[in-house]
């Protein structure tokens, strides 16, 4: 279950995020809709990390994230799967830099993992290919492949 409790993220003199408290759920699925500019990045951004509140508690079965030191969230972060808005995948790096990026800052997972896992999304022959290059279906692969690597499935 992730609470968050009375968050608040300010950018200057902007107010993104005032007292907004949530509980998800385990098992269950969860929306955060709004306007364009209401604060759900900045919101999801302060769930995972990417961003600090300037107030409030982010708690991951009652583990306070951002009282957690860096071991710790990266723990935390091993339980996550992520993918933003957009698919967050560089058009100026090959397949394997995509899929690689945020496992580089968040986990030491060698090359050679990466290579036995693309078989399973049907990316091997697209593995050193420029992604700009690829079609748009093929962009949710490497996303995939980030997972499967993130939680060594």
């Amino acid at each position: 279950m992730i609470e968050i409790k009375s968050i608040y993220k300010s950018f200057e003199d902007k107010n993104v995020l005032e007292d907004i408290s949530f509980t998800f759920e385990n098992g269950k699925t969860n929306l955060i809709i709004g306007q364009s500019g209401s604060g759900k990045t900045v919101l999801m951004k302060c769930l995972v990390g990417l961003l600090a509140p300037n107030k409030g508690e982010v708690l991951y079965d009652g583990r306070n994230f951002l009282t957690m030191d860096k071991k710790e969230k990266k723990s935390l972060r091993r339980e996550m799967g992520m993918i933003f808005q957009s698919a967050a995948l560089f058009d100026s790096l090959t397949v394997l830099e995509n899929v690689m990026f945020p496992l580089d800052m968040f986990l030491a997972v060698p090359q050679t993992h990466f290579l036995c896992s693309v078989g399973r999304v049907k990316i091997k022959s697209c593995t050193y290919t420029d992604l700009s290059t690829i079609s748009v279906g093929c962009n949710g692969n490497p996303l995939r492949c980030r997972l499967i690597l993130h939680h060594g499935y």
